[in-house]
């Protein structure tokens, strides 16, 4: 009989940081998440590919986390008065 380790973190060569994350969302149809039924038009955090799994039959809708604002660079230095070399 061949072990099967289809989902494994070991066969798919993933992190276990990849497999621990977790997406936020909107329930748009109810469903039952450890035992417990979820409420429509509440907001959840499930575990990553549960998330995607609710999303993908239309029974939850991701909230995407807003990005880190980017760091804005600062304005050139005037370099007129610097040392150049000659």
């Amino acid at each position: 009989m061949a072990l099967l380790a289809a989902g494994s973190a070991l066969v798919a060569g993933s992190h276990l940081e990849n497999i621990m994350q977790t997406k936020k969302g909107r329930v748009l149809r109810a469903f039952y998440y450890q035992g417990k039924p979820t409420k429509v038009n509440e907001t959840v955090e499930l575990p990553r590919v549960f998330a995607l799994e609710m999303a993908s039959a239309h029974k939850l809708e991701l909230i995407e986390d807003p990005k880190p604002e980017e760091t804005k660079a600062l304005p050139k230095a005037d370099t007129k008065g610097a040392f150049h070399a000659r």
